[in-house]
């Protein structure tokens, strides 16, 4: 059966701007289809339902639409609805306001004035547990070794869309947590990382983590920081791609590729400190992170 929603996203909305603005957009079960534009993913329920979706914008920057079809079995109810339409609009950051980034784009001018075209709102996951073992999976290796890990992942343990067998969703902390650490590890090519990942897991559903704390907007982006560094497995720089993926933009993912492109736009012939690339952006206070990206993004 399939089921359409439409969202409304607050203008300006750069549809395929915020799929593509970072690498999130093809690690599964997030399928990227360039050509059409579509975003595609499996995704399993609250309810236990397994649907797939399928991802399209549409409209203009100032009057866009994002299209959802949902393939699913039986009948979807309301509350399935209302959780698809949740977790596109996280995806998507529909509730950001970005306003006041975008006013200090207009302040700088070019290239910083094409940031406020829709664009800014970086792409994630529907739940924060998948926004941080990805972020895992991105530490100390290629891009091209990060996919297959999350591709493995989703295979070994994601459960199918019942009309797509080999269609699967994201793990489950359940899943993950249900199998000893030893099984995790042989069944999925994970390095030191997996049992990271299981540890996470593993604590999520005994309950000693509790990842809504780290969503809580009255908490200081130093304590949020502070409660993800004690994550086994995230250091400062992942710990800055996750305040990121949480909407908090004042701190820096400060890592190899950091340094190589300010060094080279910024910083010619010399070799910067961390304090010195950390000062190309410190006055874009609140915004540092999205001006960084967008520095980089437009540079490549």
């Amino acid at each position: 059966m399939l089921t359409r929603i439409q969202l409304t996203p607050t203008p300006p909305f750069d549809f395929r701007g915020t799929a593509h603005s970072h690498g999130w957009v093809v690690l599964a079960p997030n399928e990227w289809d360039h050509d059409a534009g579509i975003l595609r993913r499996v995704e399993r329920l609250c309810s236990g339902k397994v649907v797939s979706l399928r991802i399209q914008g549409g409209g203009t920057l100032r009057k866009a639409i994002i299209d959802i079809e949902v393939e699913h079995s039986g009948r979807l109810s309301r509350s399935d609805r209302q959780e698809i339409e949740r977790s596109v609009s996280h995806m998507f950051r529909l509730d950001e306001d970005l306003r006041r980034f975008h006013t200090l784009c207009r302040k700088r001018g070019a290239p910083w004035t094409a940031a406020t075209r829709g664009l800014g709102r970086l792409l994630r996951s529907p739940g924060f547990f998948e926004d941080i073992v990805k972020t895992i999976c991105t530490t100390n290796i290629q891009w091209g070794g990060t996919k297959r890990m999350v591709t493995e992942l989703v295979e070994e343990f994601g459960e199918s869309q019942p009309s797509q067998p080999e269609k699967k969703a994201f793990p489950t902390t359940e899943a993950i947590a249900e199998v000893d650490r030893k099984e995790f590890v042989s069944r999925v090519r994970m390095g030191y990382r997996a049992p990271y990942v299981h540890e996470l897991a593993t604590r999520i559903e005994n309950r000693e983590l509790d990842l809504g704390s780290l969503q809580d907007a009255s908490v200081t982006t130093a304590a949020v920081k502070k409660r993800l560094l004690a994550i086994k497995g995230i250091g400062p720089y992942a710990a800055a791609s996750l305040l990121m993926l949480l909407g908090r933009y004042d701190d820096l993912p400060v890592d190899s590729v950091c340094r190589d492109f300010v060094g080279k736009k910024y910083f010619p012939g010399r070799k910067p400190s961390d304090e010195q690339i950390r000062g190309v952006y410190a006055d874009w206070a609140e915004w540092k992170y999205l001006a960084y990206w967008f520095d980089l993004w437009t540079s490549r």
